[in-house]
């Protein structure tokens, strides 16, 4: 029999997207054998709160119990999220990976929202998040219907937060390394916006083809990789 030990210091810390919640990296976090251990949100984003500051202080508490740095992994506002508390307590931070985050440009979401019609929303938006439209199954559109349903105004603050955010003025106080994780057809935060940004920053950049939005829940396997590369 076979065994193999991990014998390091590598703490993931997973932060979903606004919608989504702990499920989305269920394919990802057991394949990454450079983490001894994660620690992963259940709640999707709008469930936490409304805006930016009450979310990463809700963060910022968690990882204040935990007694050592993390690595931070986010997508979408999620990403946002893991440099926004990067910059406020540097000392629980060892890197950042992000990927789809918002603040690199005006997030493009041309999805009318509506509490009425939470199933159609849903549907109509993960469609829109994934180039491989076999990723979208019944289950995923139910959990993000969910979402809508139950926490449409904060939903609604912080899309609108969103598309005010910028990331300059984090990424020039952050001071531990960046990886980004782009897809390379993402068209919620396309990554012709990131370019310049990650060359200005020294942002490492991968970037994986054919994949939307969220490439953890793409290409798992691929996404899992990258990420345990970086450690």
């Amino acid at each position: 029999m076979n065994i193999n030990k991990f014998d390091n210091t590598n703490t993931l810390f997973f932060v979903s997207g606004m919608f989504a919640g702990g499920w989305m990296w269920d394919g990802v976090f057991q394949k990454i054998p450079n983490a001894s251990n994660s620690f992963i949100m259940n709640d999707p984003l709008c469930m936490i709160g409304g805006s930016v500051e009450t979310i990463s202080g809700e963060i910022v508490q968690a990882l204040e119990k935990i007694d050592h740095p993390v690595t931070l992994v986010g997508n979408s506002l999620g990403g946002y999220i893991c440099l926004n508390v990067a910059a406020l307590v540097p000392y629980k931070i060892n890197r950042v990976i992000i990927s789809g985050s918002a603040g690199f440009g005006e997030i493009s979401l041309p999805v009318k929202l509506s509490p009425h019609r939470s199933y159609m929303v849903a549907q109509n938006l993960v469609n829109l998040l994934s180039f491989d439209k076999s990723k979208v199954t019944q289950d995923l559109i139910k959990k993000t219907a969910e979402s809508f349903e139950l926490h449409f105004k904060n939903i609604v603050a912080l899309i609108r937060e969103s598309h005010l955010l910028e990331t300059d003025r984090l990424l020039s106080i952050i001071q531990c390394p960046i990886h980004a994780i782009w897809g390379r057809d993402d068209v919620i935060t396309p990554l012709s916006d990131i370019l310049d940004t990650c060359r200005q920053f020294n942002i490492y950049l991968d970037i994986i083809n054919q994949c939307g939005h969220s490439p953890m829940l793409e290409k798992p396997d691929e996404f899992a990789t990258l990420v345990d590369s970086s450690l």
